[in-house]
């Protein structure tokens, strides 16, 4: 495959999809943890770093800036695509998921409410998500997935902007 940033994109999705799968097999928990899912964004970085070095490695770094930033930026979104179907899919597949989750995310609500937010009104806003989540669950829509999808590739743009200034400076 010529184009480095799909062939790093699609290796990098492999991998991250193989790591979440492996959280994933070894306990739900460990799936759902926050720190362990930001963990992952290590992949994402390893491998927009590799594409973007063999990438300027091949056409110099004294390019336009966006041609430098393409090359990370189609990574993150490839791997982040990879990740997101991954993470649709086993919600799909296993419903116990987004119980975990609630579960979770009721908890949490809870202890900040006990820990006093200090605003009335906050508490107020705590305890209506309280009982919205008591009553109806958390659920998964595709379109909530895309969204999340959207914001995520904001970040990846700013890393891969980061990425890209880094290479540019180094001579």
């Amino acid at each position: 495959m010529k184009n480095t940033g799909v062939r790093y994109g699609l290796l990098g999705g492999v991998v991250a999809v193989f790591y979440y799968a492996l959280l994933y097999v070894a306990r739900k928990e460990l799936f759902l943890n926050p720190w362990l899912q930001w963990a992952g964004l290590g992949i994402y970085l390893l491998f927009m770093y590799r594409a973007a070095k063999e990438d300027c490695a091949a056409n110099g770094t004294q390019r336009d800036f966006r041609e430098i930033l393409r090359t990370p930026f189609v990574v993150f979104l490839l791997i982040n695509l990879c990740y997101w179907l991954f993470y649709y899919s086993l919600h799909l597949a296993d419903p116990e998921l987004l119980q975990l989750e609630t579960a979770a995310q009721l908890e949490y609500f809870k202890a900040q409410l006990e820990a006093g937010p200090g605003d009335p009104e906050q508490a107020n806003q705590l305890r209506e998500q309280i009982q919205y989540l008591e009553k109806t669950g958390m659920s998964l829509p595709l379109g909530h997935v895309f969204l999340r999808m959207g914001f995520g590739a904001l970040g990846g743009f700013a890393l891969s902007a980061g990425l890209a200034a880094l290479l540019r400076n180094e001579q």
